[in-house]
């Protein structure tokens, strides 16, 4: 349909509309309005409001013959297409473009297939098989296996953790089945509970040496140390659990974990590898570099 005759179908349906609101408004105005109905005249009464509802009917009728000749616009660019009641529309003109690139992007679609078609055929002629294109199979993801390991391998992977020199001790505990949590002490600085889904690690909590750790009974993980230095302690070794997570080699992500968690043994000692000071703001460099180990101050590392 050429855009005169859609323009004049446009015109109609309108005026057909109004049409059909003035119909049905008379009908629901003689409604409203009620009327007398002498004795006898009631057949003449119901005939009138029969020919009110026919002339909505006919008006009905007329709009959708009208709307069917309408060509719907594409409904790629349905709502696109309200950019064409801007009234700068010659200085900005989005919609045009915009309606330029979707025809372009189809004839490119056509086009190509076209092209196919007949590549598809000459491969055809060429050999006894069609050669179809197979899109790249992507790797298939492995599933993590950190969690999985046998109770037998985490016992051992735990026991040359507590020949670790820095570590003071290690106890185990399983509170919740087979997965263990480890209650650490490092030295007469601190003590860590760090629980293990097989050998992955969910949680760390690092509390003060002197502050009084739960019994094995009642496991407070989520409890945290009343002391600012060890709450920022805690962050970092979450911080550090996230970076060395491993789930296709989780033992060597433990051992990375333990050997960067043990420097903190110099918690109070060590200086700032930045500002060479023991303390800032009044407290000490809770922060362990993840690849160098070296210790900086929360603010300094920034």
């Amino acid at each position: 349909m050429s855009e005169q005759n859609q323009t004049e179908s446009i015109l109609q349906a309108i005026h057909l509309t109004q049409k059909l609101r003035s119909s049905v408004a008379k009908v629901f105005q003689n409604m409203a309005d009620g009327c007398s109905v002498e004795k006898g005249n009631e057949k003449h009464i119901l005939n009138k409001f029969h020919e009110s509802l026919l002339a909505v009917n006919n008006d009905i009728s007329d709009l959708e013959k009208t709307g069917n000749m309408l060509v719907s616009p594409s409904p790629v660019t349905a709502n696109s297409m309200y950019l064409s009641n801007d009234p700068a529309i010659d200085k900005t003109p989005v919609y045009q473009q915009i309606l330029q690139a979707y025809k372009w992007s189809n004839k490119i679609s056509d086009l190509s297939g076209l092209a196919a078609n007949v590549l598809e055929a000459q491969n055809k002629l060429k050999r006894s098989q069609p050669i179809t294109i197979m899109q790249a199979k992507r790797p298939k993801r492995l599933p993590p296996t950190g969690h999985a390991f046998p109770q037998t391998v985490v016992e051992q992977t735990l026991n040359r953790l507590r020949k670790l020199p820095e570590i003071s001790d290690i106890k185990t505990t399983h509170p919740l089945g087979s997965h263990a949590v480890l209650q650490i002490t490092l030295g007469s600085v601190l003590k860590a509970q760090v629980a293990l889904r097989g050998l992955m690690i969910e949680w760390v909590n690092v509390r003060g040496y002197t502050e009084e750790n739960p019994d094995d009974s009642k496991l407070e993980l989520w409890a945290k140390s009343r002391y600012e230095v060890f709450q920022k302690v805690t962050e970092s070794c979450t911080a550090a659990s996230l970076y060395f997570y491993t789930p296709h080699n989780a033992e060597f992500a433990i051992n990375l974990f333990m050997k960067w968690f043990t420097q903190y043994r110099t918690l109070f000692s060590a200086k700032c590898s930045k500002c060479c000071n023991h303390y800032l703001n009044g407290l000490p460099p809770t922060w362990r570099d993840l690849a160098t180990y070296e210790p900086y101050h929360d603010a300094c590392r920034q």
